[in-house]
């Protein structure tokens, strides 16, 4: 009689033991209980739903986001003087990731530039996005999560989602934090 007590036992903390992970799932997924973690390792937002860039241009600069994560600084006005200060931001960002900081591209987004000259040795492509709409519009909707009017950080992702924006609020210490760990998650 022991035996089969103990065999019982046995069965049904077994099943207990494999079903209660499904149990909590179900739970969490239906609503019935309302969690959601206090913190999370990133500071910036996410994007959501995440932005896919090849859908707002066919360009070759879009095209090149594939394969490593890019961060791009959005300026909706042309491009003057404020420029070389945010080139400069976008340039301390990438070489704050030390050896990996070949893993970051840097893309500056604006309705024009003043200035046609192309330096050769700028770390930083400049895209003049003042003829797309759809792009200029899209960028305009997601200031609201970002830096606001129209100006905007965002990180797009090695497979060419746009896929978190960082706020006035995010400090550069917070920002290099993230890109960090984004730049880590691939180990090419």
């Amino acid at each position: 009689m022991q035996a089969k007590t103990k065999n019982k036992l046995t069965i049904t903390l077994t099943i207990v033991l494999f079903a209660s992970p499904v149990v909590v799932a179900y739970l969490l997924s239906s609503g019935i209980i309302n969690y959601h973690p206090g913190s999370t390792k990133n500071n910036g937002v996410f994007v959501s739903p995440l932005v896919k860039m090849s859908d707002y241009s066919d360009k070759n600069w879009v095209k090149n986001l594939m394969g490593h994560w890019t961060l791009i600084r959005r300026v909706p006005e042309v491009c003057n003087t404020q420029c070389q200060v945010l080139e400069d931001e976008l340039v301390r960002y990438q070489l704050s990731l030390g050896h990996r900081a070949d893993k970051l591209k840097l893309l500056l987004l604006s309705d024009g530039f003043q200035t046609n000259d192309e330096d050769p040795y700028t770390m930083v492509e400049k895209v003049d996005i003042s003829k797309n709409t759809s792009l200029k519009t899209m960028f305009n909707d997601l200031s609201q999560m970002s830096l606001k009017k129209g100006h905007g950080m965002y990180v797009v992702a090695p497979e060419g989602y746009l896929m978190m924006a960082f706020t006035e609020h995010n400090t550069t210490t917070e920002i290099i934090r993230d890109l960090s760990l984004l730049v880590k998650r691939k180990g090419d």
